[in-house]
């Protein structure tokens, strides 16, 4: 099998990955921050890892402003909710987002509780700063941008933007699902207000596993209340991180993965597996010009390992399905949740296929790959 779906969830995991997680099933599966007894702590010394960690990845020594979730919906939403569902103001996003940023901004819109004001992106997918700060008015109280596409992968100007945030006062949101572990982030050189991270991408981690780092966690509210292991003779929420925003039990096996998935890639270099995942791309890129056919989507974007296209005549899910049924070769055709990015490069409704590639991808899958794309063409024309 060939696996070019990392976009929606990394197909390739470090063989540490899978070991830290059922030695944490085996030696520490018990709740962590729970109970005093040994299997106890060792689970909250687990989690303790992956704080510190993601913190060492991003350059973010507070690791108490590290917030754990299952994924980066659920941070995305706790730094929207907490941030907005008092009402009043408005919120910008850009039409590259996920849905997992629309929703819920909409969600509050359509309650009348926020205005949203979308800010197009351009044929590549790149939404600029100064269109940004163009659209900032008076009552802007949030700045949701993603780090990169998840349909074209077009990275965005997350220092442009981050100049223009701060000067105006206004709170950043950045939607690193697709950017973490894919381009570099320095917190202490950009301090985003909020950075919501998935585990499962290009961190390597499982499924079940996110956070949301947060420059001030007196000014947001929490998305749930519940059990926390802490001030458990008091029936209110803790006002002090993490506790505040962590209720209920984490996935302490998920986050032992999570924490040996970025060990990985801290003993590997990230600029290492960002400049494989370059060459990659370009080498696919470069291969898909020799499909007359073939139409790629944001050709001119600095971008990371996530390439969309068409071919001509064909539907998106017909050649998706062909490359699985026929070959064992995964990608994923349609809308990819982001039905406006697919409106602002030209392929609502139909959508695109998309490859999603990664560090432990070859340029001999990729041959394959260009190599069943062109009799796909050669059956069906």
């Amino acid at each position: 099998m060939i696996y070019f779906d990392h976009a929606a969830t990394s197909g390739t995991k470090p063989p540490s990955v899978i070991e830290a997680m059922v030695d944490c099933l085996k030696h520490a599966n018990a709740n962590p921050g729970r109970s005093s007894h040994s299997l106890s702590i060792r689970a909250a010394e687990i989690i303790y890892r992956a704080r510190e960690a993601i913190g060492e990845l991003f350059n973010f020594p507070e690791t108490e402003k590290i917030i754990l979730t299952k994924n980066a919906t659920e941070a995305l939403n706790l730094a929207i909710y907490g941030t907005l569902a008092s009402g009043g103001g408005e919120a910008i996003a850009t039409s590259m987002e996920h849905n997992s940023v629309l929703r819920p901004l909409n969600r509050l819109k359509d309650k009348g509780l926020i205005r949203l004001t979308i800010v197009e992106g351009d044929r590549n997918g790149l939404v600029s700063a100064e269109k940004i700060e163009a659209a900032i008015s008076a009552d802007t109280r949030l700045i949701a941008v993603t780090a990169a596409s998840n349909v074209c992968g077009t990275k965005l100007d997350l220092d442009g933007i981050y100049q223009v945030s701060r000067s105006r006062g206004v709170k950043l949101l950045v939607d690193a699902a697709q950017g973490a572990g894919a381009i570099q982030i320095d917190l202490a050189r950009t301090p985003f207000d909020f950075l919501a991270i998935t585990g499962h991408k290009h961190l390597f981690g499982p499924q079940g596993t996110g956070a949301l780092i947060i420059r001030d966690t007196d000014t947001l509210e929490p998305f749930l209340c519940g059990g926390t292991g802490s001030l458990s003779e008091k029936t209110v929420q803790p006002d002090f991180p993490p506790d505040k925003f962590e209720a209920g039990t984490v996935n302490t096996p998920g986050f032992a993965g999570l924490a040996a998935g970025i060990e990985f890639i801290l003993a590997e270099g990230l600029e290492q597996i960002i400049d494989r995942e370059h060459q990659l791309t370009h080498y696919l890129l470069d291969k898909l010009k020799q499909i007359d056919e073939a139409q790629v989507y944001a050709p001119e974007a600095d971008r990371v390992a996530v390439v969309s296209f068409n071919l001509k005549g064909a539907m998106a899910s017909e050649v998706s399905h062909y490359l699985d049924r026929e070959w064992e070769i995964c990608t994923r055709p349609g809308l990819h949740c982001a039905p406006l990015a697919h409106q602002t490069l030209g392929t609502f409704p139909h959508g695109t296929v998309r490859f999603s590639l990664s560090y432990f991808n070859t340029e001999r899958e990729i041959d394959i790959a260009i190599k069943v794309l062109k009799s796909y063409m050669r059956n069906n024309s």
